[in-house]
């Protein structure tokens, strides 16, 4: 069997069409969703981007890897492989179409780039890029006879939301003012100093955070279309090949602090899509209803194609669920965060505890507990109300970190040790109008158009050379 995976970057769940959403962002998933498995709660443990990609591609969660943020100092944990690393060691081709760098490349026999054309000012054509570059990759692997692996790494609806212009108003009321400077559901937004100039270079003056909003979805609409391409690629081989369509995290919107971003343990975040694509292998329209997560994933794929596990994974097959012999594989999971804050939750079919290791960079506190059937939105911290559901979920949260550090040989969680990464992206501009009033994008004079921020842009300076001081040294920074 051939396997391909692949992955939208930041892609909420519940703002696809397939999961409940009411706008037409993803007309081509849908249908594929209803030929296919759909996992209704499938969780990233590990976020952001580099926690979560590693825990998908090894089998194993985040303390075991040590990839806890998207800093870049720390390196993948000795003896820890990834999936394609294993497949070709059993004879697969192994293909990449990706830009993440770092460790990812490990086992890829072909591990094919790109960047964006950043030549118009208000457009970055990230979906139809990646596709350009995989359609020779699939072309060249199903002309072969050897098994394939391939992972297509799709950058749509990551920030900058800069899709082309038949996608920037598809979403949002005909009529309607993007910069109407009496609409204030902006101005917390424009207020994080760690984040306004980066705003302000891909969505300048705009005072509507649904303007903001229907950008994102323009987004999953863009690349959703540019995905038919990719399945009709690979119709030739459709018999002998699963594809797997997911992401590896969501993003905040407008419903929480942090907006338009990836960071905070809440469900916008953490509860990404999860299909399963082979037609006349696996069960059509079956939807799976329990907690599963992608560290699920690589096991699975070993249990499909036949070989054992010799890297002891900590994911659980999904098979059983798949064909309904479970509801899904967790009754409760637990999550972490350490780029722009630090946080572990845990979160079970009710209630959801955010509990933070560090200060929260907006201010929020320490600890945060939601009833997840009353409150979905997550907008009622109930710490106060329900102290004694707090401390019993607290009570096992620390004593899962403690087992999991007691099973890896660890004195220390990896969060404390490595601590955030993210101090501000964006360069400010002092002598430019910022947030309401400002120049939009469209009527500005520069050359090109932002960019997806690269690590290096989030990475903290050395804070400190000393642990003999008992203040924290954080593990990706180098002493001198």
């Amino acid at each position: 069997m051939n396997i391909v995976l692949i992955a939208l970057d930041t892609q909420r769940a519940d703002h696809l069409g397939c999961y409940g959403y009411p706008k037409p962002t993803s007309p081509f998933l849908d249908g594929i969703a209803e030929r296919g498995v759909l996992f209704e709660r499938c969780y990233a443990p590990n976020i952001p981007t580099h926690p979560s990609f590693t825990t998908m591609l090894t089998g194993k969660e985040a303390i075991t890897h040590d990839i806890v943020n998207i800093g870049g100092g720390v390196p993948i944990a000795d003896g820890v492989r990834l999936l394609p690393e294993i497949l070709k060691e059993h004879g697969y081709v192994t293909a990449a179409v990706d830009s993440m760098g770092r460790h990812f490349p490990r086992g890829f026999d072909e591990y094919v780039t790109y960047a964006w054309d950043r030549s118009v000012p208000t457009v970055l054509r990230k979906a139809e890029t990646v596709t350009e570059k995989a359609l020779p990759v699939i072309e060249r692997l199903c002309g072969q006879e050897q098994p394939f692996f391939l992972f297509v790494h799709y950058w749509d609806p990551h920030t900058p939301y800069l899709p082309p212009p038949e996608y920037t108003h598809k979403f949002y009321p005909e009529g309607r003012d993007p910069y109407a400077l009496d609409n204030h559901s902006m101005d917390e937004a424009w207020s994080w100093e760690p984040f306004r100039w980066y705003f302000h270079e891909w969505m300048p003056g705009v005072t509507d955070s649904e303007y903001v909003i229907n950008l994102y979805d323009g987004e999953t609409a863009y690349m959703d279309e540019h995905l038919r391409r990719i399945f009709a690629a690979l119709e030739p081989v459709q018999e002998d090949t699963l594809v797997i369509v997911t992401a590896d995290h969501g993003e905040i919107l407008d419903e929480q602090q942090g907006y338009f971003d990836h960071h905070g343990l809440y469900e916008g975040n953490v509860h990404v899509p999860l299909i399963f694509y082979w037609p006349g292998k696996l069960p059509a329209g079956q939807r799976v209803s329990g907690f599963v997560q992608n560290v699920d994933l690589a096991p699975t794929l070993l249990d499909l194609v036949g070989l054992p596990d010799r890297d002891a994974m900590e994911g659980v097959s999904l098979l059983p669920p798949i064909f309904g012999l479970r509801d899904g594989n967790y009754d409760e999971l637990y999550l972490s965060e350490a780029t722009w804050e630090v946080k572990r939750a845990i979160r079970n079919t009710r209630w959801k505890l955010i509990d933070s290791i560090e200060q929260d960079p907006h201010g929020r506190p320490m600890q945060e507990l939601f009833d997840l059937q009353s409150d979905p939105q997550e907008q009622h911290n109930l710490i106060d109300e329900q102290p004694e559901i707090a401390r019993e979920l607290k009570r096992r949260l620390d004593a899962w970190v403690a087992r999991r550090l007691q099973e890896t040989g660890r004195s220390v969680d990896p969060l404390r040790v490595q601590g955030h990464c993210g101090v501000r992206i964006g360069m400010p501009r002092p002598d430019e109008v910022i947030g309401p009033g400002a120049t939009p994008l469209s009527q500005r004079t520069h050359g090109e158009a932002a960019t997806i921020p690269s690590p290096e842009a989030l990475t903290v300076p050395n804070e400190l050379h000393d642990q003999d001081k008992g203040v924290r040294l954080h593990g990706y920074v180098k002493d001198e």
